[in-house]
């Protein structure tokens, strides 16, 4: 009957039920349902929480890997500073911020790295003892210390790693690497190879002249930029995250005020400034004579330089309208 308002059977005319109680009442759990795929969506593409794998996996990447790989640590201390570095520090690092991102939050991810730093760096200790070499890189004194400092830098990196799992699970994913153009990928690669360059040779001394000496370097030998400089070898370090930076900040969606690209371009001309200054425009350092430019010293300009195209090219990749100062 027309007006009794229960429900409508015409063809195609949708059947109402009586009241809306019902109907809104559907709208709440598919939303829920919505949400709860999307979450699970967003765990199934990120790494497997460590609680989740069996028990003998658990042992194997939470104990039996960090110890590992701190005993080679400990045997390469003997052997070779750079390479040593480069293990300890760089890849270390990356290693805690992923083994955090096995754990959910801040607090759980602090846990595992203050486990496995405890035992990179104490495996670290051992192993060196044990080879009985001379260290390569300066270890502090006592080796207590080196396994208290692992241990507090592992719990730090580890919770940013739980943190950032947090956040990948409830924002989507953590990176989106499709926002990385080519100009970010050459400006790393020119960082990473300033980086190394830092212990290669820069300076070289005359095996003739008993006045051919540079700071820690004897006649006839040559001297790396951590030996030479100071502060040099610091700001040159620092200009190398410049272009890692920039593609942590473009990856994570964050808006910029400035072109991409523009410090990494001021970062490459003025660390090619100082190289240039540093051995070519005001002379080699020190008061000595005779002194010669090793391989790492033109490794690091062109690395210099390459931070420099990277800069420009990014800003060449960069389309996007930039308006006007008062413009909203």
């Amino acid at each position: 009957m027309e007006g009794s308002g229960s429900e409508t059977t015409g063809p195609g005319t949708p059947m109402r039920q009586a009241g809306s109680r019902q109907g809104t009442a559907v709208l709440p759990k598919g939303g829920a349902t919505l949400r709860r795929h999307a979450q699970a969506t967003r765990e199934r593409q990120l790494p497997p929480l460590l609680g989740s794998r069996p028990v003998g996996q658990q042992l194997l990447l939470a104990g039996v890997v960090p110890a590992l790989f701190g005993a080679l640590c400990g045997w390469v201390v003997g052997v070779h500073e750079v390479v040593y570095i480069l293990l300890a520090v760089p890849l270390a690092m990356i290693g805690q911020v992923v083994a955090g991102f096995e754990h959910r939050g801040a607090r759980e991810g602090a846990i595992r790295g203050v486990t496995s730093g405890t035992l990179f760096g104490g495996f670290i200790v051992i192993v060196h003892e044990l080879t009985g070499e001379e260290a390569q890189a300066e270890l502090p004194e006592p080796l207590i210390v080196l396994v208290a400092v692992t241990a507090i830098a592992g719990s730090l990196l580890g919770a940013l790693g739980g943190h950032w799992r947090e956040a990948a699970e409830r924002e989507g994913r953590l990176l989106d690497l499709s926002l990385i153009s080519p100009a970010e990928l050459l400006g790393m690669g020119a960082a990473v190879v300033l980086f190394v360059s830092l212990w290669l040779r820069w300076f070289t001394t005359s095996a003739k002249n008993p006045n051919s000496t540079i700071a820690g370097a004897s006649r006839g030998e040559s001297a790396n930029a951590w030996q030479v400089f100071n502060t040099l070898d610091i700001l040159l370090a620092l200009a190398c995250t410049a272009p890692f930076l920039l593609a942590w900040i473009l990856a994570r969606g964050h808006r910029l005020t400035w072109k991409p690209g523009e410090v990494t371009m001021v970062v490459g001309i003025t660390a090619m400034v100082l190289i240039l200054c540093n051995g070519v425009i005001l002379g080699r350092p020190g008061d000595s004579v005779d002194i010669g430019l090793g391989a790492g010293y033109f490794v690091a300009l062109v690395a210099s330089a390459g931070l420099l195209l990277a800069g420009y090219l990014r800003q060449a990749f960069y389309t996007e309208a930039r308006k006007p100062p008062g413009v909203i």
